[in-house]
């Protein structure tokens, strides 16, 4: 399990819960957690590049399409973040996010692959604004 994580008890999912100072940096440390729970992150070299985008009415909605975006791209070995850049903006009728990540793609012997996450959910996801920052919690369907 990766530092910037924690893995919450659940039956027979991934529970994840994230904490930043903004909500850009737990995006980024959720996008993370995704690929990390999939493959050694450690491992990963920042080689390339590759832009992640979603839009949502609210933040669930956003943070569901951008996690979505980043388990595809990891799924399909297309690419692998090893880090990741969030901008949130708020828009007329909802939100965006523009993520950029360095990494590589799927090298099968070199990046060990994990566990097989089937879905993001959004059963038991929450966005809370604390007093210093921001927590996340998402449910990811193994």
């Amino acid at each position: 399990m990766g530092s910037f994580y924690k893995i919450l008890e659940h039956v027979s999912d991934a529970y994840i819960e994230v904490q930043g100072s903004s909500l850009e940096e737990c995006f980024s440390k959720a996008g993370l957690a995704v690929v990390d729970l999939m493959v050694d992150l450690s491992l990963i070299s920042e080689v390339s590049s590759s832009t992640y985008r979603a839009q949502g009415f609210d933040l669930e909605s956003l943070l569901y399409g951008f996690l979505e975006e980043v388990l595809l791209k990891t799924t399909s070995g297309e690419f692998l973040a090893h880090s990741l850049e969030v901008d949130i903006s708020k828009e007329e009728g909802g939100y965006s996010v523009r993520g950029v990540g360095r990494g590589e793609p799927l090298i099968v012997d070199k990046h060990r692959p994990k566990l097989e996450v089937k879905a993001v959910t959004y059963h038991l996801m929450e966005i809370k604004k604390m007093r210093e920052g921001y927590l996340i919690r998402f449910l990811l369907d193994l």
